[in-house]
């Protein structure tokens, strides 16, 4: 299996392939947490080649240091930083810590989103914990009986986070409520409580939140992944492992291996090697193999080279890039390597011109909010159509729109 200074370096790689599996690794399975070298070889990348290569929003939440902050603003306002690469950087800086924005204030007041982050941020640090659960209570009340894009669902994403650090709800009541939820109508309540349940780390909550992954809903499953990877113990590898067998939800076994992949233990490699031999369904036999490729298993290698070679899930993922990305870093000279690398530079080659061809357009339009509020412009916001969760990914890839950027 990888270990986290063998990936590390690969985030330097030339190739976006090999450089953005890295950085998937790390953002995946929380393992930047507290680890302040990441970000210098983010940034040191983004010098090395287009940036529009590096996938940043993997590097949303990584730690900051004064020095990573003071490069991150001067892309910020660099004219030359195209557009696309200035919004991420904002998302970047709109996740620091407050204690580090002190020398930065100024900054922060002359960027409007991020000074409204960081507004926020203070206000709800300088509630009492009353106050504070007030506010949650007030969210859901309001947020209640409206679609996902109708109310500001990354505030509820603050008052998690808040309310993780104080811990001043309870582990009894968090499960509780958990328990006690109605699965035919479960409100947003639930989704945050999940978020909760995952950032305190509550093991007893483990049963309840794989229960989840079966769910008909588009919005509770994906949050239990994440929050089952953040609890990251062999328990939850263990209930996992039991569940895929006998589970009978359409997508449980999709997302139950979502989880596998993501937690980097021993235990992952053993449940994902005793499961994909037995696994019949070629989507879920496609993402258990590519786990294997995240984890860095080499007893898993010839399971996914076989798959290579036989057919997979190709409208699902690419496991030539995953195989391709587990040899490089590795340091695996197999013989397919030149080939793989041409079939990924060849789709890498098809995407960089679609989105060229989408950049000449929304340039065109003229009227695009984010981009003309990045470049202090006035025009009128239209609205893009909006993409279907089935239907084809506008950035070309060739996935379905939920499975890729819609993800």
């Amino acid at each position: 299996m990888f270990n986290t200074e063998q990936v590390k370096s690969f985030i330097l790689h030339p190739g976006p392939a090999v450089s953005n599996t890295a950085l998937k690794y790390f953002a995946d399975s929380f393992l930047y947490e507290h680890d302040t070298t990441l970000m210098p070889l983010v940034l040191k990348k983004l010098k090395q080649c287009d940036p529009q290569e590096v996938h940043l929003f993997h590097a949303y939440k990584f730690p900051q240091t004064e020095e990573t902050i003071r490069e991150l603003l001067d892309w910020y306002h660099s004219p030359s930083t195209h557009y696309n690469t200035r919004f991420q950087v904002l998302g970047i800086l709109t996740n620091c810590d407050l204690q580090l924005l002190s020398p930065f204030m100024e900054s922060v007041q002359e960027i409007p989103e991020w000074k409204n982050k960081v507004d926020q941020k203070i206000r709800l640090a300088e509630m009492t914990d009353q106050e504070l659960l007030d506010e949650f209570n007030l969210f859901l009340e309001q947020s209640a009986g409206k679609y996902w894009d109708k109310f500001d669902n990354v505030y509820g994403d603050e008052l998690v986070n808040e309310l993780s650090l104080r811990q001043c709800l309870g582990a009894d009541t968090v499960l509780e409520k958990l328990r006690d939820n109605d699965p035919d109508s479960p409100s947003y309540e639930v989704h945050y409580l999940i978020q909760l349940a995952g950032q305190m780390k509550l093991e007893a909550a483990i049963p309840v939140l794989c229960s989840f992954l079966g769910a008909d809903d588009d919005l509770l499953p994906s949050t239990s992944v994440v929050a089952l990877v953040q609890i990251g113990t062999a328990s939850v590898i263990k209930t996992l492992t039991e569940q895929y067998i006998s589970a009978t939800e359409e997508f449980f076994r999709l997302f139950a291996a979502d989880v596998l992949g993501r937690i980097k233990l021993p235990d992952s490699e053993e449940a994902l090697l005793a499961l994909l031999p037995e696994e019949r369904d070629i989507t879920n036999a496609t993402k258990l193999a590519d786990d294997l490729c995240q984890l860095g298993s080499s007893q898993g290698f010839p399971l996914v080279e076989a798959m290579i070679e036989d057919g997979y899930d190709d409208g699902y993922l690419n496991l030539t890039e995953s195989i391709y990305a587990y040899c490089v870093i590795a340091d695996m000279a197999h013989p397919s390597l030149p080939q793989w690398k041409k079939k990924l530079d060849a789709e890498e080659a098809r995407i960089a011109k679609h989105k060229k061809e989408m950049d000449r357009m929304f340039r065109a339009k003229a009227s695009i909010g984010t981009y003309n509020r990045l470049n202090g412009t006035d025009k009128t916001y239209t609205a893009p159509a909006k993409v279907g969760r089935n239907d084809p990914c506008p950035c070309g890839s060739g996935k379905k729109h939920k499975k890729c950027c819609g993800a």
